[in-house]
């Protein structure tokens, strides 16, 4: 297998830092001689050509971004990442996808921890996180030193992100007037039986929305049943397993709020299964509003996150603050908007 050779490589050959290799690729600055014939030594020994990351190291400009994200085949991630580089291509930077497989506090397969140290690596001028361990309900000590470690270096942009105390730029979705609009419109059809299905409760947008239904439903004078919140994951599996064990119980709900829309895809699948008419005899409300939730019968009330205005306003705050344009605003809200389809109607 080549060995892939990059400045770190030539500078811990020649005994020299990475710095002083660097400025002998640029020749913006003197090198002492004989580090020079040793750098020389080993960039002809390898036949190394510098690449546009390696010229760009003296002034730490390389109009990258780095992008770490938990699954981009996820449709709500994926809108996000690709509105995200359509946006950066046009203001002229590249972006540098890091996609960490799902790993988090369940997992910790530690892939995010190497992708930090990969973006450090390849000197992105500042960096993009969504999901993954920015979503942990405890944050890890040690992944809180490596992301603090990595704020003195680069601008850092977390997306729905929740870790106090970190300087960086934090875009968030306000997902609380979202579930209210979401459990007001169930409550007017004269749901009071509603469910939440879908989430691991040691990520925090799942304790997060539960919360604010419980909060929601209480407004109302309505108490919210234990035993109709189903721990799962997000994905389109545990909307199908979470619904049949929700059918499954003597006394139903009339009512299931999703976690995002691959659950929601999930839950409609197995209640048409099991024979049960939505919205006729059961409502099912979705997250996120992806492409999902008009690809089924009945499309699915949902709540939009607005993933494209996450995107844009990610990518247009990194570089604003690369180009000197920097606010003390650190903390900016995205308006979420409920999505009336075919999937909710009056209970019976």
């Amino acid at each position: 297998m080549k060995k892939n050779i990059t400045i770190y490589t030539i500078a811990e050959e020649a005994g020299v830092s990475a710095a002083t290799v660097s400025r002998f690729l640029t020749g913006k600055a003197k090198v002492n001689e004989s580090k020079r014939r040793k750098i020389d030594e080993i960039i002809k020994k390898y036949n190394y050509r510098p690449n546009a990351v390696a010229r760009n190291l003296s002034n730490q400009v390389t109009k990258t971004l780095g992008f770490i994200m938990p699954d981009v085949t996820a449709p709500f991630y994926g809108t996000v990442f690709l509105e995200a580089e359509r946006v950066a291509l046009e203001m002229g930077y590249s972006i540098l996808l890091c996609n960490t497989m799902n790993d988090n506090v369940l997992t910790n397969t530690n892939v995010e921890m190497n992708y930090i140290d990969f973006i450090l690596e390849k000197q992105v001028d500042g960096l993009i996180i969504m999901g993954g361990h920015i979503d942990n309900l405890r944050t890890a000590p040690e992944y809180l030193e490596r992301i603090n470690t990595l704020t003195n270096q680069i601008p850092l942009v977390m997306i729905n992100g929740e870790i106090r105390g970190l300087d960086c730029y934090n875009i968030t979705s306000d997902s609380q007037a979202g579930i209210n609009q979401l459990v007001d419109y169930l409550v007017s059809l004269n749901h009071e039986k509603i469910a939440f299905i879908g989430g691991y409760m040691d990520i925090q947008p799942t304790m997060r929305r539960l919360q604010i239904i419980q909060e929601s439903l209480g407004r109302h004078g309505i108490g919210f049943n234990d035993k109709w919140f189903i721990e799962d994951d997000f994905s389109v599996q545990a909307g199908k397993d979470s619904m049949e064990k929700l059918l499954r119980m003597s006394d139903r709900p009339t009512a299931v709020i999703c976690v995002n829309d691959m659950v929601a895809v999930g839950a409609l699948h197995t209640a048409t299964k099991m024979g049960v008419k939505v919205p006729e005899e059961m409502s099912i409300a979705g997250f996120d509003n992806t492409y999902l939730t008009e690809c089924v019968v009945p499309e699915i009330t949902t709540v939009d996150l607005q993933p494209k205005k996450l995107a844009n306003t990610a990518i247009e705050t990194m570089i604003k603050h690369l180009e000197g344009n920097m606010t003390d605003k650190k903390e900016i809200m995205i308006k979420t908007q409920l999505v009336l389809r075919d999937s909710c109607s009056m209970a019976g």
